[in-house]
């Protein structure tokens, strides 16, 4: 028996019955995959020494995915390395759209130690990372500023109020819209050096990009041992038009063949792939730079395994244990009796996600309790 409280249980058992995650029920139900967690764990090795690679997990719908994208995140934090799990989809986070999945990676940016990234940041005093777009080092700066202008002076120009400072400063290192007019007079209140040297805006994907690879190298420097990115749904990455797709292959190559301190971790379906080998790359005017299909041949791909019903079996006994420890009941008697109804559920249910095979095994688990 796990001894853990009654609460978080429970909590676990009604966050899957809606439908949703939980972190203790990842981390008590998850089987997970022997050669995706063996070879995760190689690349957590590799990025601690700022090498490195990448990680593809590819898996037909239902078969666990995004389930194993929770699992590893866990581990990734519980040693001591940063986190954010972004969910892609090509209308609300187009990966084409780098600004838009660097805010959604931002809001989702979880540390070990629980504090937001600029708590974290305030306790710091690193020198300035030159790689990093212009712009975000000196929000960075002005977040260690304390406001120079006199209390009398209780606002500049634009409206803006000195006790706001940190609050719009935040915004725009989370990459929410900051006009560079008000973003100016921060900087200029918080006297903050060299922000006049180079351009304060940030266009296009290319600084959102680049700003990912420098807060990895930003968060090791904080005494972390790197970011593990996961992106979920990025068979997304490959939907749309050609012209979004183009863009979309572009900054993914990059993430592909980039060393550092982030370490990016997708899940895809097939679809993806079969996308990317069907595009055509030549013709008189290319429209791919470079031919992926063959750029992404070596690619770190991790196949999952089918759910195969004797897994599925693992699962059930498992979510068995958690239900009666949650409601504190004894299953005993009627075990082998409930497993069969769950194996018959499990049957009608073969193409359905894990999120809803799980919420309907619950349901069994509901209806016997109230019997």
């Amino acid at each position: 028996m796990h001894k853990m409280g009654i609460f978080p249980v429970r909590r676990a058992i009604e966050r899957l019955r809606a439908g949703l995650s939980d972190p203790v029920a990842v981390d008590r139900l998850t089987m997970e995959e022997e050669a995706a967690t063996k070879t995760f764990s190689k690349g957590l090795k590799d990025l601690e020494k700022g090498q490195s690679s990448h990680l593809c997990i590819c898996g037909s719908y239902g078969q666990g995915k995004s389930h194993n994208l929770s699992y590893l995140q866990r581990q990734a934090q519980s040693q001591g390395y940063a986190t954010s799990l972004v969910q892609l989809d090509v209308r609300e986070v187009p990966f084409y759209q780098f600004s838009l999945v660097y805010q959604s990676l931002m809001k989702n940016l979880s540390l070990p130690t629980g504090e937001s990234f600029v708590e974290a940041w305030k306790k710091c005093s690193l020198e300035k990372d030159h790689d990093m777009p212009h712009r975000f080092r000196m929000i960075l700066q002005a977040l260690l500023s304390n406001n120079k202008l006199p209390r009398k002076r209780a606002k500049v120009k634009n409206g803006l109020k000195l006790k706001d400072f940190d609050h719009w400063l935040e915004e725009a290192l989370m990459g929410h819209d900051l006009p560079t007019s008000c973003l100016k007079q921060i900087l200029k209140a918080r006297e903050v050096e060299g922000f006049q040297e180079q351009p304060l805006t940030a266009r296009g994907n290319a600084p959102y990009v680049q700003m990912v690879q420098s807060l990895g190298k930003l968060l090791h420097a904080m005494g972390y041992k790197g970011l593990v990115l996961f992106f979920d749904e990025a068979e997304s990455i490959a939907q749309g038009r050609l012209s979004t797709r183009v863009k979309s292959y572009e900054i993914l190559s990059q993430f592909f063949q980039h060393s550092g301190f982030v370490y990016p971790v997708f899940a895809f379906t097939e679809s993806f792939f079969d996308k990317v080998r069907s595009e055509e790359y030549g013709g008189e005017v290319p429209q791919f730079p470079q031919n992926y299909s063959d750029a992404w041949k070596n690619l770190q791909i991790i196949q999952l395994k089918d759910s195969s019903l004797t897994r599925w079996e693992a699962m059930q006994d498992r979510l068995i244990n958690l239900y009666a420890e949650a409601y504190q009941i004894d299953f005993s008697e009627k075990q082998q009796e409930i497993k069969q109804e769950m194996r018959s559920l499990l049957e009608k249910l073969k193409t359905q996600e894990t999120r809803f095979k799980l919420k309907a095994l619950i349901n069994q688990l509901d209806i016997r309790t109230t019997a």
